[in-house]
């Protein structure tokens, strides 16, 4: 039989959900004892001795389409403390803004001249030094349906507009789920 329990702040030292099951033997025992002890305490021991077996799953992101992966590294306190102050200020966990920080440069280095902001749909891609989002070249382009007739439209150099297109072929739920909420909520607003 399977037992879920979910532990949040209130019945631990954790801000974060943890998802538990009995587990029948002696080594997922140490390992949840150890993982309780971390998460909980002294909570988290005494549910353990008291019949009560926990595996800690920790998950990073929860994202339909793909699985998520553990990175891990190490930075000088003082970053630590910034990041801290960041995710606080962003009302997230370290994890999360460190995952999006990461996910976010490898996108721009993949990608030049690709940045992402706060949009009123959560983070989207937008064009670097520029305030049009990559959803709104994509709009323009299946218009004119021409590169030239794109770049002449915001006054740009060709080589920006194929590289908001090519971010948009790369990822094009992101940018549809984008161009759909924004839509959505100029309608709403207009």
């Amino acid at each position: 039989m399977d037992l879920t329990i979910v532990m949040t702040a209130a019945s631990c030292n954790t801000a974060r959900s943890i998802r538990a099951a009995v587990a029948p033997t002696a080594m997922r025992l140490r390992r949840s004892i150890y993982a309780a002890s971390r998460f909980c305490g002294d909570r988290g021991r005494r549910a353990v001795q008291s019949g009560i077996i926990l595996t800690v799953v920790h998950s990073v992101h929860t994202l339909e389409d793909m699985s998520s992966a553990y990175v891990s590294g190490r930075v000088p306190a003082r970053y630590e403390r910034l990041v801290t102050k960041q995710a606080r200020a962003a009302r997230t966990s370290k994890s999360d803004l460190v995952a999006r920080y990461v996910i976010e440069k490898c996108l721009e280095t993949e990608f030049p001249g690709i940045s992402f902001r706060d949009s009123l749909s959560g983070r989207e891609a937008y064009l670097t030094g520029h305030r049009v989002a990559v959803w709104e070249v994509l709009a323009v382009h299946e218009e004119t349906n021409s590169v030239e007739k794109t770049a002449s439209h915001f006054r740009w150099p060709r080589v920006l507009v194929k590289r908001a297109l090519a971010y948009a072929k790369a990822f094009p739920d992101e940018i549809m789920r984008a161009r759909g909420s924004e839509t959505d909520t100029a309608s709403v607003v207009g």
